[in-house]
């Protein structure tokens, strides 16, 4: 099965545990992927929309693995008993969404280990969120398919204590952590910043306000880590 580059790391990031849950499965590719690798000994696929559901059952029955996989369909974690699921995956929406969707139900979220979480976008407002809610952020892992990049966190409680915001639009693991796509990140965090700041100019008001000079410190702090650490790539 070729799940793609995303959903591959994804399901890699999954720890160990005898029942996992993929929230927002799709087509199911996770869930077979978890079995596959022995990670889980039986995964819950959830999806909110009937035909995912339906192409997550017929993913399931082509690798032979109805035994191990229930495939229902409920919104968010509302398909889960709490304490069913010790690791929960919630991939390919956007920030906000997977937000609201920890935040619905708060009775099965306290009962999983480790979440692991894929934004599409919205990571700043995810990781802000995440960190004023008694969620820690353990590890932030990039990938790229298809010449885009991916970030996922691998998310469990504790305490996180507050993040900068430079932190939350960069990922507080990402900054301190060496990792072969980080500068790529950061570039491309550095252009859409520097565009967005360039689109404020035109407006005068738009220009004093405070999302602007915040936006400006955040591209000017990118800039500055950029600069470092092609200093010390020369350097080496």
């Amino acid at each position: 099965m070729n799940a793609g580059v995303r959903l591959e790391t994804v399901a890699s990031l999954v720890p160990a545990c005898k029942t996992a849950a993929d929230i927002g499965t799709d087509h199911g590719y996770v869930p077979v992927l978890l079995i596959q690798s022995g990670r889980c000994a039986r995964v819950v696929a959830s999806d909110i929309a009937e035909g995912p559901c339906t192409a997550a059952r017929e993913t399931v029955s082509r690798y032979g693995m109805g035994e191990r996989i229930e495939v229902r369909q409920a919104p968010g974690l509302s398909g889960l008993q709490p304490g069913e699921a010790e690791a929960v995956v919630i991939a390919g929406m956007g920030g906000s969404t997977i937000r609201m969707i920890l935040e619905e139900n708060p009775a099965v979220a306290a009962g999983v280990h480790t979440f692991i979480l894929q934004p599409m976008n919205g990571q700043a407002v995810l990781r802000e969120w995440l960190a004023g809610h008694g969620y820690c952020i353990r590890d932030e892992v990039l990938c790229r398919e298809r010449e885009r990049l991916y970030v996922i966190l691998v998310v469990a409680w504790g305490r996180q204590g507050p993040l900068t915001d430079l932190e939350k639009v960069a990922g507080p693991v990402i900054l301190r952590k060496a990792s072969a796509l980080r500068r790529a990140w950061l570039v491309e965090l550095e252009r859409r910043y520097g565009a967005l700041l360039r689109q404020m100019e035109h407006s005068r008001e738009a220009a004093a306000g405070e999302k602007y000079h915040s936006w400006q410190s955040i591209h000017t702090q990118l800039e500055e880590l950029l600069q470092h650490d092609s200093v010390r790539e020369e350097c080496h």
